[in-house]
């Protein structure tokens, strides 16, 4: 890796924890956005905004991917309008654009290759011809072939901001020292139109309608059968070029009228709309990073460091975030997906809980809006919540696990997160749907698993494949993972507990909590510093997967002694580590040969995994590794965002140094939200922001030593604003100025 810079940090104070203003329950909880009042921190007020410089923030163009081979892509990029995703296909010009509306089976692996739009082709002198590479923008995606029959084409596809509208311009080339001669076509099927221009197609999707139509008015057209030809006989000069372009737009058959009216709109002012879409991205983009903006309720940190490995990582998680952000459902106007090809407006707890730090920093308000309802819903019931509804929740109370056995810690760390990241204390006591307060109902979450059926230890039954990995046989039953974050749970819950008064109950879950991490411990198998699986007949199972690293190393790092953390971390690094990426489970596990499914097989890993193991290293002690292997993962961001899972490919898939790429196979599926822990991880664990239940510390462990060096620029914290300041001195908070 590149070498660092170092920052010479003499005569510097030791980095000490900040005080905040602690509000007394009496006295009314400070909610998010308002100044504390009472007796004043040790920090002070900050008045008026605190702007980030645009140089301090990487551009957009800085963010794109690079131009790929399509030979090596499995699962090609994309574009994401804030309302819809549109996936390019293998030659210049054809796309799917996934269809907002409940038409989409639950199998949504097996309707992945639905077109959504009819294909619209390109063919230079009769002949069409795929894309060679392609390269990822937030706001585009670009095509190109650089030999068409001696003409070289370049692509750039876009969406209509918010609407069912795709653009596409189509540039095509002489590199050559003499002018060329050359037909330029668009076929595309559908019902030729009066205007000659644009096509109806109600065949593709039924149902539903799509209108597409040319810009520039053809030389000819022609419909055989069906397909309408739009031709253009066109020379271009020397090092010349020529451009055509499309547009399409589709919508239900009833609403033809009003596709119509649109695609001529888009049509007629094309270079206006095809320059918006990057300037609404821009405007999204800037917003996200500037204090008191006027489209989110939040913004976060500006993070600037000399690490361009660090800073690409934490910059693509919050892209990968935006990608999904969603403004068409009802439970809130500013809410994120877990992934655009999914039927619409679906949230997996366990996925969306992964950056829950920074959503209640970007959109306090969205995710308060969101844990009202996910604070109700049964977590034994299912692993998806949906942004389409309003109220209700299921009462059934299941003897076992229906959905994902980690969805009450998810939707408690969500919780527990938004609470301590915006200071609302308020929103314990608030009363919920369900007749219980939002206290009650995490209470309620962090003791879930007392009613579970008993195994081994006492440990809690964690149910079958489908309610943990899904696709490893073997990690099944009591295992360490969960039951981990059920003594941190209730641990975690004691102190909001003792913050309420409830210091009897608040004994209790510790109680309860030490019993149960005793009971974990048994789980630790001391040859290979990996966690067992107790199935429910007392077998214990070897499990090499780093589903266990991450969450016992997450919940229990105080308890594990220094030989077994030494052993957990050697592990991960010999048997897991690649030298860009991470096999989920290990070459060595027994299952890994049946086992292949590449978000938790030996064959790759699901993205989440990477930030989540590196926090899980950096809390047993393995600083510099932890971040050493961050930053190295910034290489496949070469292909855009992060998605549901890289796998590993090419001759031997299981050698130490086989490429990764996005992955396809499985149902695996491009951006996922999980993405945003790669932003999670450098505010809350790189830099330590995590505040402490009682309000009273910023950054718990900032005397400990960095092993990088940065700045992160306007941290909101109860209100107010603060710059975190990291290095080999820890970590110094102070407030931020009023202008950077």
């Amino acid at each position: 890796m590149r070498q660092r810079r170092k920052k010479n940090w003499k005569n510097r104070h030791q980095a000490v924890a900040i005080t905040v203003l602690i509000v007394a329950l009496a006295g009314g909880a400070c909610s998010f956005g308002a100044q504390a009042s009472g007796n004043q921190s040790t920090v002070g007020k900050i008045n008026g905004r605190s702007l980030a410089s645009a140089a301090q923030i990487p551009t957009l163009s800085e963010m794109a991917g690079g131009w790929l081979d399509m030979k090596n892509i499995a699962n090609p990029p994309d574009v994401n309008n804030f309302h819809d995703m549109l996936s390019i296909r293998r030659d210049l010009t054809s796309y799917a654009f996934y269809p907002d509306d409940q038409d989409r089976s639950n199998n949504w692996w097996l309707s992945r290759n639905r077109m959504g739009d009819p294909p619209v082709r390109l063919t230079v002198n009769g002949k069409q011809y795929s894309a060679d590479e392609c390269r990822w923008y937030p706001y585009r995606v670009l095509r190109r072939n650089q030999n068409c029959d001696g003409l070289a084409v370049q692509t750039d596809t876009r969406l209509v901001n918010q609407s069912r509208g795709v653009l596409e311009r189509i540039e095509v080339s002489n590199p050559s020292n003499k002018a060329i001669e050359a037909t330029l076509a668009l076929q595309v099927t559908g019902v030729l139109r009066s205007n000659g221009v644009s096509i109806l197609n109600t065949r593709q999707r039924p149902g539903h309608a799509t209108i597409v139509a040319v810009v520039l008015k053809p030389d000819t057209t022609t419909n055989q059968a069906g397909v309408v030809t739009w031709s253009w006989r066109v020379q271009i000069p020397p090092h010349g070029r020529h451009i055509i372009s499309f547009v399409a737009g589709d919508g239900k058959v009833s609403e033809i009228s009003r596709v119509r009216r649109h695609v001529a709109s888009w049509s007629s002012h094309f270079a206006a709309q095809f320059r918006n879409f990057k300037q609404v991205w821009q405007q999204r983009w800037t917003d996200a990073f500037t204090p008191g903006n006027d489209y989110f309720s939040g913004s976060l940190p500006v993070l600037v460091s000399p690490s361009a490995e660090m800073k690409r990582n934490y910059y693509m998680g919050i892209l990968t975030m935006l990608e999904l952000l969603r403004t068409q459902f009802p439970l809130f106007p500013r809410s994120f997906i877990t992934s655009g090809e999914r039927s619409p407006g679906q949230q997996y707890y366990w996925d969306a809980s992964m950056g829950a730090a920074v959503w209640a920093l970007l959109e306090p308000a969205g995710m308060k809006v969101t844990l009202r309802r996910w604070l109700v819903q049964n977590p034994r019931g299912g692993q998806i919540f949906s942004l389409n509804s309003v109220h209700g929740w299921d009462a059934t109370k299941y003897a076992s696990i229906s959905g994902y056995a980690f969805d009450p810690d998810s939707i408690f760390r969500a919780a527990d997160e938004y609470l301590r990241v915006t200071g609302d204390r308020a929103f314990l006591n608030e009363r919920l749907e369900n007749g219980r307060t939002v206290a009650q109902n995490m209470y309620a979450l962090a003791t879930n698993w007392e009613t579970l059926p008993k195994g081994p230890f006492g440990l809690a039954d964690c149910g079958s494949n489908r309610n943990l990995l899904e696709c490893a046989p073997d990690y099944i039953g009591c295992v360490a993972s969960v039951n981990a974050q059920d003594v941190w749970m209730m641990r975690r819950d004691a102190q909001w507990e003792a913050i309420l008064g409830n210091s009897t109950r608040a004994i209790k879950l510790r109680r309860q909590a030490d019993k149960l991490q005793r009971a974990v411990m048994h789980l630790y198998n001391p040859h290979s510093g990996t966690w067992n699986a107790a199935w429910m007949n007392g077998t214990l199972e070897p499990v090499r997967h780093c589903v266990d690293f991450i969450y016992v190393g997450d919940a229990l790092a105080g308890e594990l002694s220094p030989g077994q953390k030494s052993a957990m971390i050697h592990f991960v690094k010999s048997e897991l580590f690649t030298p860009d990426w991470m096999r989920a489970m290990s070459l060595k596990d027994p299952e890994a040969p049946f086992t292949t499914r590449p978000d938790h097989s030996a064959l790759g890993s699901y993205d989440g995994w990477i930030p989540l193991t590196v926090g899980a290293l950096w809390r047993l002690g393995a600083r510099k590794k932890a971040y050493d292997f961050y930053c190295r993962t910034s290489a496949v961001t070469t292909e855009g965002p992060f998605a549901q899972a890289h796998d590993f490919y090419g001759p031997n898939p299981a050698a130490y140094y086989a490429p990764v790429h996005i992955a396809l196979r499985a149902g695996c599926m491009k951006e996922c939200i999980c993405g945003s822990a790669f932003a999670n991880v450098v505010i809350r664990t790189f830099f330590g922001f995590n505040p402490t239940v009682n309000g009273k510390t910023l950054v718990p462990d900032s005397r400990a030593p960095r092993p990088f060096s940065g700045r992160l620029l306007n941290v909101r914290y109860h209100g107010n604003l603060y710059d975190l300041t990291a290095g080999p001195g820890g970590v110094h908070p102070e407030p931020a100025p009023t202008a950077h």
